[in-house]
């Protein structure tokens, strides 16, 4: 059911390598609302994106995505490390080859790569707040990056914080006047219950349920 699809150096990079996010709440979110032990069977299962035809396994604890795509880059972008020989890039301070397919002056390969969004432990918090799951991640001392998961018209929706117009608005809704990354806000219940409501986290990813 995955597609073939080629991405850039870059957007490899951006699946790849994650830093801690310029919008940060300085507590668990919503505040005052208990974290919960695990997702319920309802929207455990198989999903796959509608972006990129990624898929994501949730399971009773942790979130997974996986990323199966092939990469095209040309000859040139090479570095002196990397040799091509008959269908086969090796790395030379590795001794590690890879297979390739040579397309003109360019060499297509493939990439899967597996990436662990959530897991429920000592640093990773899941509460459940007006019909969706907020997945807190610590990054550190007073540093939480919070995402939003839920269910829209048989969809399964992945939220982020924006950080253009959700910067804004959570500026509006604590009086914040920060002006250097990265932001962080402590919202009260009722100021985060806003937050929602006026579409906060607009970054979203959809995924469909893959039924079996």
């Amino acid at each position: 059911m995955q597609k073939q699809m080629f991405f850039s150096l870059s957007m490899a990079a951006l699946f790849l390598f994650a830093c801690q996010p310029p919008v940060v709440f300085n507590t668990p979110q919503p505040e005052d609302v208990a974290a919960i032990g695990g997702f319920p069977k309802r929207i455990q299962g198989e999903y796959i994106s509608s972006a990129d035809s990624s898929l994501l396994q949730i399971t009773a604890s942790s979130i997974v995505r996986t990323y199966d795509f092939y990469q095209k880059i040309h000859i040139s972008q090479l570095d002196s490390n990397q040799q091509i020989i008959g269908d086969t890039l090796f790395d030379l301070k590795t001794n590690m080859g890879q297979l390739i397919q040579i397309e003109g002056d360019s060499i297509v390969t493939h990439e899967h790569e597996i990436d662990t969004l959530f897991a429920i432990d000592k640093q990773n918090m899941l509460k459940k707040f007006k019909g969706y799951y907020f997945l807190n991640t610590c990054f550190s001392e007073n540093s939480w990056e919070v995402k939003k998961l839920g269910l829209s018209k048989g969809s399964l929706i992945l939220g982020r914080i924006n950080k253009t117009e959700d910067l804004d608005e959570l500026r509006v809704l604590t009086e914040s006047s920060q002006d250097s990354t990265p932001y962080a806000f402590s919202p009260k219940r009722k100021e985060f219950k806003k937050f929602i409501k006026n579409d906060g986290f607009r970054n979203n990813d959809e995924f469909l349920k893959i039924r079996k």
